[in-house]
């Protein structure tokens, strides 16, 4: 299943990231930790618990497809379920960066028209909204509580984008200050036509590809803790390289 977001590596230039002051640290940025060497590992899984993939992302150095300030994410998927026998792998690039509005994400050019999206909005509070090519999103909780793979997280935020034209995806992503995305949801609706012939009202989903799915952070390892994200622990030791099997 392509997640309509996400959100979800090489060259001889290394991009790092400047060392964060405190106003940089409260700010949306916080919930996206963007720095070379960064990698994230989710699972995804069914609305019954089903392990579908496993997917890891991580932040890799200039590979000459970087624009100024842009950060270059690789990221590697594997089907987990009955269609993994088949060997189906996937690879993606895009790349992000901090912007005077929040942290964007483009996709290389050849993909989607060269997209480029807003995945947090300032200011990093509830009632925050904001719209772009693929939909409408807001900020529906901030300073929250949530889990991460070792635990509670004491500073998340949560957004709801509602995708397409007509609405088709709702997907509800959850960020944890410090440590990057959490957990996403996505719902998957269908348009059912009403008995005059007009458009109908929307509805989940029935089939196993569409309907929900979770992904969910099991591993990642972030350069640097940040100084406000109380409750930050890296999921694993530095010495760590995650993988895919």
């Amino acid at each position: 299943m392509r997640r309509p977001v996400v959100l979800g590596l090489l060259g001889s230039c290394l991009l790092v990231a400047p060392r964060l002051g405190r106003a940089d640290e409260a700010s949306t940025a916080g919930y996206f930790p963007l720095r070379v060497g960064n990698w994230w590992t989710y699972e995804e899984q069914d609305g019954e618990g089903n392990a579908l993939s496993r997917e890891t992302w991580t932040l890799v150095a200039d590979s000459g497809e970087n624009r100024a300030g842009e950060f270059h994410l690789r990221s590697f998927a594997k089907r987990l379920d009955a269609l993994g026998h088949l060997g189906n792998r996937w690879e993606g690039h895009e790349y992000l960066r901090v912007a005077t509005d929040g942290v964007r994400k483009r996709f290389p050019a050849g993909r989607d028209a060269e997209l480029d999206l807003l995945l947090l909005k300032e200011p990093s509070r509830f009632g925050t909204r904001w719209h772009d090519a693929q939909g409408d999103c807001e900020v529906t909780k901030d300073h929250a509580p949530c889990v991460g793979p070792r635990g509670d997280l004491a500073d998340c935020l949560v957004t709801v984008c509602i995708l397409g034209d007509p609405p088709a995806t709702t997907v509800t992503s959850t960020y944890a200050r410090g440590v990057g995305m959490v957990r996403q949801e996505v719902d998957v609706v269908q348009l059912v036509p009403g008995l005059d012939g007009s458009l109908g009202v929307m509805v989940p989903a029935a089939s196993a590809k569409g309907g929900h799915s979770v992904l969910r952070l099991t591993a990642y390892n972030v350069g640097a803790r940040p100084a406000d994200a109380p409750g930050y622990r890296p999921g694993y030791g530095p010495g760590y390289r995650p993988g895919y099997r």
